[in-house]
This record gives C-alpha cells, structure tokens and sequence, in this order.
C-alpha cells in the first residue's frame, strides 16, 4: 500500500533564506501526523508545499505512490484529491452552511450531493443549520462546518494549518476528537500542523518535531515526550529542568520532580523559594545549590515547606542530552 504523503529531501527557500531544509518524512494511508514547531520553523510552508501551492527547489513530494511535486513540475491542488481545515475556518461568507460543503461535490449528481451534505451536517451536530450564513455562527460552529466541508468529497489526506488555535480550551478538546473520529470514519490521513503540543500529543499517530526548516525528530507521541534526541525538542513540550553533571547534561520535567524517592533515583538538592496552588498540585520555584532555577509541579494538598529539600527524579523519567 502506497504512502498518503511522501516528502523525500524536499527543500524550499524564501527571499534566499532556506525555510524547508531536506525535509523527508511520510504518512501512510489513515496515519495522523502533526509537524510541531515555533513560528517561522517552516512548518506551514510544508503544508503549502504538500497542497501544491509552493513548488520545492529540490526533493519529490508524492501522493498515493505518485509524485505529485518536483522543481520542475507541480500537480495544482485541485487536482490532489486533498481536504483542508485551516485556522481562520475559510468558509465561503456568500454561500450558506449548505452551499459550502457542496462546493467540492460539483462532480456528483445533485441528489447525492445534498444526501452527502445532509450526513456530514448530523455527523458533527449541525443539522438545523444547513440554511445558515457562516457570520451567523459561533467559533465553534464554523469550525464544524469547515470540518464537513474538508470531509465531504472523501479525501484520502487532509492537511490542517493551526485547525483548532482559535477556540476556547474545552471546545479545542471536542473538536480534536470530533476530527480523529470522522478522519478514521473516512479513512483519510491527516497532517497537521501546530505549535500546541497538546494537539500534537491528543491528535498523532506520529509526531515530525521542526525548527529551522529541519525536522529534529520524528517518532510516536510518547517517544517524542519522554525520549527527545535534543533539548530543543524536549522544550517544544513545556518546560525542563536541566542539570549539568559529569555524566553530561540531564533533564527533567517539572511534573516528574519528586520530594521522596529511591536510593537510585537521580537526586539534586535545592530550596523552595516560592510555591502556588495549581488545583491538585503545587508549582514550586527552586533554587539550586550553585544558584541554577529550576521548577517543580509537587503532589498534595498541603503545601511544601518554603526552604532546603532534597528532591529526586525516577531514572526512567530522566532525560539525558549530549552538550
């Protein structure tokens, strides 16, 4: 079976400056993956690259086995068989709820086309509003009707840009599952893209961590999480605590920093300077023996007393990292 996407050393450079730098990566048919990285790290412009709306310097980027992309030839997008749902939602204002997911159906009979709409309007609970306008409608909503859209010519990939940054934390969750679960329901592969590790931990199948036009990593969520090659990929998930030995450099996160341990667990010494309620929790400021800041997410209801503790860290929670 072929891959749904394949990037093989694929490059790209704007105004001279190399933004996709030998880039190889694939998503096989039904895989979820998230390029993760900061702003500018080229990550978008792999999207564009993959929708055949950019065309790479070097490199091939093929679709179902066939390449699609090259330096001296592009497919257009509208003939990639692909699906987008994209952060500002890209409804079309003129046409109703309706109208805009049967803008892809153009090659099927009317009928089907509105049994289609019909099914894809229930499937994520919009079924009262196919005769609305999209400035009629909630954040929330929108994103749904974009979602049916992107879904309704059955793509066998869909590419999305920053898909849930615009809605509030508990509906992000929503539609985070609401996308997986229509995604598999029509066997489509997704790549997306995101700055949110939480959309790249909740969504992924794999995830292609990226900075500077590189991708660093690239491997199963939970590999990614604990095992990072690199302190740059390791902080792409929230914050570590690094320490300087003579076994070279280690880190921990602040949820796995711990006021008791065992004998062989990694151990440092340091005094709680500062300590706030985080609900099930306590998040400590530390201050290390040689002056170093570090953070800590302790258990418990009560509070830790200010001041000199020792704390450990599980070897298996421990990251080590080359200088």
């Amino acid at each position: 079976m072929s891959d749904a996407l394949s990037f093989d050393s694929v490059s790209f450079s704007y105004n001279g400056e190399r933004v996709v730098d030998n880039v190889s990566f694939s998503i096989a048919e039904g895989e979820i993956v998230c390029l993760l990285g900061p702003s500018g790290c080229g990550k978008t412009t792999c999207l564009r690259l993959a929708a055949g709306m950019e065309k790479p310097d070097d490199g091939a980027i093929s679709l179902g086995g066939e390449v699609v992309s090259t330096s001296a030839h592009v497919a257009p997008p509208e003939t990639r068989h692909i699906g987008f749902l994209f952060q500002e939602f890209a409804l079309f204002p003129h046409l109703s709820v309706f109208d805009n997911i049967c803008f892809g159906l153009n090659g099927m009979p009317p009928q089907e086309q509105k049994a289609r709409a019909l099914e894809l309007l229930k499937e994520v609970g919009l079924s009262g509003f196919a005769d609305k306008f999209p400035n009629s409608l909630s954040g929330g909503e929108q994103q749904r009707a974009a979602l049916a859209r992107a879904l309704a010519p059955s793509p066998r990939l869909v590419l999305m840009d920053e898909p849930f940054s615009n809605l509030d934390p508990q509906l992000r969750d929503r539609m985070r599952d609401l996308t997986l679960r229509l995604l598999k329901q029509v066997g489509a592969a997704g790549l997306v893209v995101t700055h949110d590790a939480a959309d790249a931990l909740r969504m992924a199948n794999r995830i292609a961590v990226q900075s500077a036009g590189k991708i660093l990593q690239m491997d199963k969520p939970e590999t990614v999480y604990r095992q990072p090659k690199q302190a740059e990929v390791a902080t792409m998930f929230g914050t570590v605590n690094f320490f300087k030995t003579e076994g070279g450099i280690y880190g921990a996160r602040p949820r796995d920093i711990a006021l008791s341990g065992n004998d062989d667990d990694f151990s440092f010494t340091g005094a709680i300077t500062h300590r706030r309620s985080m609900g099930d929790g306590w998040l400590c400021a530390i201050e290390g023996e040689n002056g170093e800041s570090h953070e800590a997410q302790l258990s418990g209801e009560v509070a830790p007393d200010k001041g000199t503790h020792k704390f450990f860290v599980p070897q298996a929670r421990l990251m080590l990292f080359k200088e």
